[in-house]
């Protein structure tokens, strides 16, 4: 096996689907604990390690005791380098950093994906639960843009939603959550 090219971006974003997919049939009680995220981050890096196992075609055997190793002395570690899940290998290669959120992320959180990013991670996600709707919502930084996806929690499928750019003017593609902004009160005469 030659060096961390056999982990490219789709086989690490395969892996993050079907961990994902398989996170919500098996974990997703976990949603309701109260804020419990470090359960969250587990239960999803438990998953992202076997899924991992199965894009790459390795044995599925739980019995084995190379079960929940990865080729390359690749680790999945929770809650490290400003990452909820980081998959990385001992040497400091950096593949997928998982920042979680159980809604949607706030500016502060999307602008730490892009730092990621820049840190020469292969692969960031951010991952919002958003338990009153039918989707996950994923966010994917690019160089200049922030891509959202929606992931269906019924049948496992992702699909693009829109980008925003991170810097520049909005324009009509840009995807716009519907948070309004508050006006600032007039201060009376009596204050």
């Amino acid at each position: 096996m030659a060096g961390n090219g056999r982990f490219t971006t789709i086989l690490l974003f395969e892996a993050f689907e079907k961990a994902l997919m398989q996170f919500m049939h098996e974990d997703a009680q976990v949603l309701s604990w109260p804020r419990a995220k470090a359960s969250l981050a587990h239960c999803l890096a438990g998953q992202l390690q076997r899924s991992l196992r199965s894009v790459l075609g390795l044995s599925e055997d739980s019995a084995s005791p190379a079960f929940f190793s990865l080729p390359q002395d690749i680790k999945v570690d929770i809650l490290v380098e400003g990452c909820d899940i980081l998959v990385h290998d001992r040497k400091g290669k950096h593949l997928l950093g998982i920042v979680l959120g159980y809604d949607y992320l706030s500016k502060a959180q999307q602008e730490h994906l892009h730092q990621l990013k820049e840190q020469g991670f292969r692969l960031v996600l951010g991952v919002s639960f958003l338990m009153q709707k039918e989707y996950v919502l994923l966010y994917s930084p690019k160089q200049e843009s922030l891509e959202y996806y929606h992931f269906n929690k019924q049948d496992g499928t992702t699909h693009h939603l829109m980008q925003r750019d991170v810097e520049g003017e909005a324009d009509d593609r840009q995807l716009s959550l519907g948070i309004k902004v508050r006006k600032k009160r007039k201060p009376t005469q009596d204050q």
